[in-house]
């Protein structure tokens, strides 16, 4: 049996209004934190996935239901990121016309 991993997070620039998402991957979860800056004390918005999983959408990553708005190149790289650390990515359902 493998000894349980530690926590491991990242701070991501978002490309949008100077906002910084921390990610950080726990044993059986997945925490994210919306920061006003890459200074600030308190995150803005949190989510909290149950799992180790999460969704992509176009320009968007949501974690427990919460979606955090992201340009294309930071979320190719928390994609890979996650992916790399074990965490499930999936693509959102398009929607339908």
């Amino acid at each position: 049996m493998s000894a349980p991993r530690a926590s491991l997070s990242r701070e991501f620039a978002t490309g949008h209004q100077g906002t910084t998402l921390v990610l950080m991957i726990c044993t059986n979860w997945v925490w994210a934190g919306l920061y006003a800056g890459p200074y600030s004390a308190t995150p803005a918005e949190v989510s909290v996935a149950p799992s180790l999983r999460a969704t992509v959408a176009t320009r968007r990553l949501i974690v427990g239901g919460k979606s955090y708005p992201l340009s294309g190149t930071c979320l190719q790289s928390i994609r890979r990121w996650l992916d790399r650390n074990g965490v499930s990515v999936r693509n959102a359902p398009s929607p339908k016309s």
